[in-house]
């Protein structure tokens, strides 16, 4: 990974990032977000604190360069959940059909605790020989125990001890009778998932896939569709003070990817990281 993004990334950037710029009208919006802000002492909050910064190195985040160009869904322009429906059916007629549709069928979104369900994660992440962003080699390479630690009874999720600063996994599931994760029975399985990160005032889709059978049942939108709400609505403390969710580059993926993010409602942004 070293080697591609020193060597590979950087040349399929400047390749892309003019064309692409010019798919949303050239010059993007601007925004300031503090990476520190609101942070408290806890567990974990210095680790999602560098690691941010760590990911942030590989993009421009102060002005138009060489950097992959980050893409933002800004939260502050929905306003509130009803102002991202109202954007998500402004950039797609059929964006609320596909989020209501996955829900009749069945699929929820919550928080979860990744020790439960290693093995579903391993399964999503093999499921496709070929994604957006090229060849997977996770496919042919990948074990359940590179993941993680699979339990074998149940564990509850925690709420994050810093509610500025955390890694949460999100997932989408869907009622399977019998279904196991290794040896502990999970009577759902998880199809879709993201390992959501936060750092002051910018979350960050950090992993976000879906399993190859059940990507045509929208599940992505739905997940994507209920975090951003979880955020507006500021219900908890975790999802209080968000600005905007980060997800990847504009240089990155293929044309599906792309219009998905477009979709989704994120934009090319000009953003200056303090803290």
């Amino acid at each position: 990974m070293r080697i591609y993004y020193g060597v590979l990334d950087p040349i399929l950037v400047r390749r892309r990032k003019s064309a692409r710029l010019h798919l949303w009208g050239g010059t993007p919006a601007s925004m300031t977000l503090d990476l520190e802000a609101g942070r408290a002492s806890g567990s974990g909050s210095a680790q999602a604190l560098t690691r941010m910064r760590r990911v942030a190195q590989r993009y421009d985040m102060h002005a138009l360069g060489r950097g992959a160009t980050p893409m933002m869904l800004d939260l502050q322009a929905c306003g509130d959940a009803k102002g991202l429906e109202q954007q998500l059916r402004g950039l797609s007629s059929r964006n609320m059909t596909k989020i209501r549709r996955a829900g009749r069928m069945g699929y929820r979104v919550r928080p979860f605790a990744l020790a439960n369900h290693v093995h579903d994660v391993h399964a999503i992440k093999t499921s496709m020989a070929v994604r957006s962003g090229g060849p997977v080699l996770a496919r042919w390479l990948l074990r359940p125990e590179h993941i993680g630690r699979q339990t074998e009874e149940l564990q509850p999720w925690k709420p994050p001890a810093c509610d500025t600063h955390w890694t949460i996994w999100w997932g989408v599931f869907i009622d399977t009778p019998g279904h196991r994760n290794g040896n502990l029975e999970t009577p759902e399985r998880l199809v879709a998932y993201t390992k959501l990160a936060r750092a002051g005032e910018l979350v960050h889709y950090l992993d976000l896939m879906g399993h190859r059978d059940f990507l045509a049942d929208g599940v992505m939108l739905l997940m994507h569709a209920h975090i951003a709400q979880w955020l507006l609505d500021a219900d908890t403390p975790p999802a209080r003070g968000a600005r905007a969710i980060w997800y990847g580059a504009l240089e990155h993926g293929g044309e599906g990817l792309l219009t998905w993010k477009r979709r989704a409602g994120f934009a090319p942004m000009q953003v200056r990281l303090t803290g």
